[in-house]
């Protein structure tokens, strides 16, 4: 596969109609935030910039929603940890603001579940761990906050399967190996998210920095920033 045609780290990637997007991130040049986004073609086998987002960020999420790109939170070199959200048309080849979360997050989640966004959990300024959770409604262009998680955590790995949505490990003052569930169709406040798994059951390794996706109807997250963990981890 082409490499991209900027060095950095901690970009974040996201697949648009068939493409894979590369969002901000690290540049090495000069170890700075960025506000470069690629594209990668598969038929081309090749990167070409698209747009950049107005503002450079690392340590942010993005997801795809109603054939959009979101970039949600993270933090530059500047204005510290952000609450701000930029989406991108490809059709425009443009980004927009759109509302700003209710406080800043550094390293959330981010996932789609039922035509609405949700961020979860982050860092704060004081990198402090969140638990709270918001959600974006794009009919609205509105955030509003949900249940809490019960354990706040950051770099986590987010995931839908089966109408729930997954967050998985992360960092706390230390790895994470719990995993709760988000089942929107609860009713009770509060009451929204679980400990994941029989008798609450734990990942045997704590991690931070996971990715997850799904595979075969399992959620599967595999080995990230952590002591000692396998290549790959079924979790449901």
């Amino acid at each position: 596969m082409a490499p991209m045609l900027t060095a950095r780290k901690y970009a974040r990637t996201a697949v648009l109609d068939g493409k894979l997007y590369a969002v901000g991130g690290m540049s090495e040049a000069d170890i700075s935030t960025s506000n470069l986004v690629e594209r990668y073609e598969l038929a081309s086998k090749s990167w070409e910039f698209v747009a950049p987002v107005a503002t450079p960020h690392e340590g942010h999420a993005v997801a795809v929603l109603d054939s959009k790109l979101y970039a949600v939170g993270g933090e530059n070199d500047n204005d510290g940890v952000l609450g701000s959200v930029e989406r991108y048309d490809p059709a425009a080849n443009a980004w927009e603001a759109v509302a700003a979360m209710g406080e800043g997050r550094n390293r959330p989640g981010a996932a789609v579940l039922e035509g609405k966004l949700y961020a979860v959990g982050g860092c704060d300024d004081n990198v402090g761990s969140l638990s709270s959770v918001e959600r974006y409604d794009p009919a609205l262009n509105a955030w509003e906050s949900v249940a809490p998680m019960s354990e706040a955590r950051c770099d986590h790995a987010m995931a839908v399967l089966d109408g729930k949505l997954y967050a998985v490990g992360g960092w706390n003052g230390g790895y994470l190996s719990s995993v709760e569930r988000y089942d929107p169709s609860l009713r009770m406040r509060g009451r929204r998210w679980r400990r994941w798994g029989r008798r609450g059951r734990l990942m045997p390794w704590r991690r931070s920095t996971a990715s997850c996706t799904l595979w075969g109807g399992s959620v599967v997250a595999p080995a990230a920033r952590s002591a000692v963990a396998p290549a790959f981890q079924l979790l449901a």
